[in-house]
């Protein structure tokens, strides 16, 4: 199922928690990788400009992020896989290069013009 045009749906637990807001602060726990399934080691590289201290990586590669929930702190594709979610909730989703990184990529980290794969759980309303 597709979220939006270059947001596609794999998997998704429904969360028992109050929907996500815009403009509002989670915490969220996203592992992000190449489409040939390599996980991003450096993620706080790649999820946006305003990191806070309280960031940290998992062993399972998941990278604990608090964030404001809008296009100026998310990737395109990563805020529009949040949207309907709800605290306690997860998706996977597949994002296309348009609502990433685009032709630039990120240096040794994320190619140009690659599709990721992002997991992202609710952990908590911040």
């Amino acid at each position: 199922m597709w979220l939006r045009k270059g947001v596609k749906l794999l998997e998704e637990e429904v969360g028992g928690g109050p929907a996500i807001e815009r403009q509002h602060w989670y915490v969220l726990a996203i592992r992000i990788s190449l489409s040939r399934g390599d996980v991003v080691r450096h993620p706080e590289k790649c999820l946006g400009h305003q990191m806070d201290e309280n960031r940290k990586i998992q062993e399972d590669g998941y990278f604990l992020h608090r964030v404001r929930i809008d296009r100026e702190n998310l990737v395109g594709g990563i805020f529009y896989a949040v949207l309907g979610m709800r605290v306690g909730g997860f998706r996977k989703v597949t994002i296309a290069p348009h609502l990433a990184y685009r032709e630039k990529g990120i240096p040794d980290l994320i190619p140009p013009n690659a599709k990721l794969t992002a997991e992202i759980k609710v952990l908590e309303a911040k």
